[in-house]
C-alpha cells in the first residue's frame, strides 16, 4: 500500500527539550546541556489531578497538547506505545504479590494499554475514533502505519503520539528504557495553508529500519533504549527538508518507507 500524508505539526518531548523547536536547534548544532530532575506537565489539567496520573499517561498528553492546534475536533488519534503504563502495571503486580492483593479500582483503569489515549480524550472533549497500539520497537513504525492507513481510507485528519517512559524495577532489568520520551504529528490527507511538508509512504517488505539521525543530539537520545528514538531520523529529515528515504520498522519483518517532500505551497 502506498500513500500521502501531509504534516500540519509536529511535537517533541524529553529532558531537556521542551518541544520540537528546541529539537531542531540541537540538530542545528546547538549543545544540548544535562537536563535535570524533569516532570512532564499537561496544561489541561489541574497540577494535582495531573500528578494521579503515570509519568508515561502525562508524557503523551503533553505531546498531544502541543499538536491539538492543528488537530481538527473530530479527527482520528492513534497513540503507541511499546510498554504503556508500566508503573501501573507494576504497581498492580506488587500487590498481586502481596497477602490481600488490595488493589485500588484506579490502578486497574489506568493499567490497560489505552490510557492515555483514554485520558486524553476525555481532557481535550476529542470524540473522533481513537486507537492505541502496542509494537515493542517496531510502534513508531505501526502507529504510523495506521494513521497513514485511516486518513487514507477514512479521509480524515490524524492525530498520531507516540511515547514511552521508563519502567521501575525489576521490569527495568527486563526493559530497560534510560529517558522519557514522546513525539507526535498533526497529519491529513490533504495539504492546507500550516502544511509543513508531505510524507511518501510505503510498506515493503523485506523492511530493515535506517540508520539512526545523525545529529549529535539524536545520536544521545538514541543510547536512551527509549523505542521513540526511531521517530528521530525522520524528524531530522522534516527539519532539513532531506529527501532521502528512510524505513521505519514494521512487525513481521516489513518495513514503511517514508520520503519527506515539499508541502504543494512551498517556493
Amino acid at each position: 500500500m502506498t500513500a500521502s500524508l501531509f504534516v500540519n505539526a509536529v511535537a517533541f518531548n524529553a529532558p531537556g527539550l521542551g518541544c520540537a523547536a528546541e529539537l531542531f536547534a540541537h540538530f542545528d548544532g546547538a549543545p544540548l546541556a544535562a537536563a535535570e530532575a524533569w516532570t512532564p506537565m499537561p496544561e489541561r489539567l489541574p497540577r494535582r489531578q495531573a500528578l494521579r496520573l503515570s509519568e508515561s499517561t502525562r508524557l503523551a498528553m503533553l505531546a498531544a497538547e502541543q499538536i491539538a492546534g492543528a488537530v481538527p475536533a473530530q479527527a482520528a488519534w492513534v497513540f503507541a506505545s511499546s510498554t504503556g503504563d508500566g508503573w501501573t502495571l507494576n504497581e498492580i503486580l506488587a500487590s498481586l504479590s502481596r497477602p490481600g492483593m488490595m488493589i485500588q479500582p484506579l490502578r486497574f483503569q489506568n493499567a490497560v494499554h489505552n490510557a492515555a489515549q483514554g485520558q486524553w480524550s476525555i481532557a481535550a472533549g476529542a470524540t473522533g475514533p481513537a486507537t492505541s497500539i502496542a509494537a515493542y520497537d517496531d510502534s513508531v513504525g505501526a502507529g504510523m502505519l495506521k494513521a497513514m492507513m485511516q486518513a487514507a481510507l477514512e479521509r480524515t485528519d490524524v492525530g498520531l503520539v507516540l511515547f514511552d517512559a521508563p519502567l521501575p524495577p525489576p521490569l527495568h532489568e527486563k526493559r530497560p528504557v534510560a529517558l522519557p520520551m514522546a513525539a507526535a504529528f498533526a497529519l491529513s490527507p490533504e495539504p492546507g495553508a500550516a502544511t509543513l511538508c508531505r510524507l511518501a509512504l510505503q510498506v515493503i517488505a523485506p523492511g530493515r529500519p535506517s540508520d539512526p539521525a545523525e545529529a549529535a543530539v539524536a545520536q544521545a537520545l538514541r543510547c536512551s533504549g527509549n523505542p521513540v528514538r526511531f521517530v528521530l531520523p525522520l524528524l531530522e529529515r522534516i527539519h532539513r527538508a532531506d529527501p532521502r528515504p528512510l524505513v521505519l520498522g514494521l512487525p513481521g519483518g516489513a518495513g514503511l518507507e517514508v520520503t519527506v517532500g515539499e508541502a504543494p505551497d512551498a517556493r
